[in-house]
């Protein structure tokens, strides 16, 4: 692992990235040009800007191991990169990316397949995407035949990574997407993540880990959770940044509305859900990259839950904050309140997530006075 990029440093070059434009403009385009099939609208994202985030910035080997030609960072670093994308809601393959790269790292590219080791190498260069979904089929001699369903920017994902229902078990499969496959997009209701269910015939395979490798599955799931948990930290912190800007123009009575307390409490308040989440998803990364997947686990529960419950509620601040233009298409806060609700439910409600936490332990997490 290199220790040459920290957090701070990442969270840095990409919030200069986005300073310039920011994952919305793309999501706009993609909305406004999805009835011409426009390249944007097709991808969800911008090919181009995603090429230069590979390369310029290293964004999609940020994960992979050094053996596969990536940075191998740790989990602390991923979640970083993965809250500023969120922030500004920057729609490209981001996440797949990350998770592509930390299930390789119990893969060997000598002993793998040569076209999926091209594909990877590829996606680390931003010249394809990467996607995400479940599926099931059957994987013969590196071979998958059967359906992927609702995988990430599949409607031109060239990777995709899946827990797939095979004869022998579930497995965590890793299947190069061949040019022609049937692709066919799923309608959702957030913009900002496109999917498609993909039928694979003769692709390229192998399987990372099998369903039966508890440890394995166990940090993959983690990993995946506190991703997720760190995107919904970023939208938190996005929808407060909007919230802040309009109240410092908008004016009501003859007073700007961020003279009012009501408003200065929804900000104040947006702004400590922000900050109590990302506490709970950087407890989990760091126990995490100390190879404390047990406590990790844990501390995921906990951030999940939490994240996703106040990311909801930012969304809501937000359109309330933004009264009036809050609610028409022409704004952003829709956005935001369609990607809170469509991250949330995953993996669980809070409530269930909660619960699920005590049960696995977390309160022993609580030091003594």
């Amino acid at each position: 692992m290199t220790d040459e990029l920290t957090p701070d440093e990442i969270r840095q070059a990409l919030r200069e990235v986005f300073a310039d434009q920011g994952g919305l403009v793309e999501v706009r385009g993609a909305r406004d040009g999805h009835d011409r099939q426009t390249p944007l609208a097709v991808a969800g994202f911008d090919p181009e800007r995603w090429a230069t985030l590979a390369e310029q910035v290293g964004l999609a080997a940020l994960a992979a191991p050094e053996q596969w030609g990536g940075l191998g960072l740790g989990l602390a670093a991923l979640t970083a990169a993965v809250e500023e994308c969120g922030a500004s809601l920057y729609p490209g393959p981001v996440s797949a990316a990350l998770q592509v790269g930390l299930a390789l790292r119990g893969a060997d590219p000598a002993s793998t397949d040569a076209e999926i080791v091209d594909a990877v190498e590829a996606m680390l260069a931003g010249r394809i995407a990467a996607g995400f979904g479940n599926g099931e089929g059957t994987l013969v001699d590196g071979r998958f035949d059967g359906t992927l369903h609702r995988v990430t920017h599949g409607a031109v994902a060239g990777l995709a990574l899946a827990e797939v229902r095979l004869p022998q078990g579930t497995a965590l499969v890793l299947a190069v997407v061949p040019e022609g496959s049937d692709r066919r997009r799923v309608e959702a209701i957030d913009l900002t993540t496109p999917r498609a269910d993909l039928g694979l015939r003769n692709a390229p395979a192998v399987v990372l880990a099998m369903g039966s490798d508890k440890p394995a599955r166990t940090s993959h799931v983690t990993a995946g959770r506190l991703l997720l948990a760190a995107e919904q930290v970023g939208g938190i912190e996005g929808c407060l940044a909007q919230m802040v800007d309009y109240a410092k123009v908008r004016e009501q009575f003859g007073a700007l509305i961020g003279s009012y307390q009501a408003i200065q409490h929804r900000c104040a308040e947006t702004a400590i859900d922000a900050a109590s989440s990302r506490a709970l998803v950087a407890a989990g990364a760091e126990a995490f990259d100390r190879d404390e997947v047990a406590v990790a686990y844990r501390y995921t529960l906990l951030a999940q839950a939490e994240a996703a419950s106040r990311f909801v509620a930012a969304s809501d601040s937000l359109i309330q904050v933004c009264g009036g233009i809050g609610f028409t298409w022409e704004h952003d806060a829709h956005l935001f309140f369609r990607r809170a609700r469509a991250i949330a439910p995953r993996g669980g409600a809070p409530e269930a997530l909660r619960h699920r936490a005590v049960e696995a332990g977390c309160l022993d997490l609580l030091a003594p006075a």
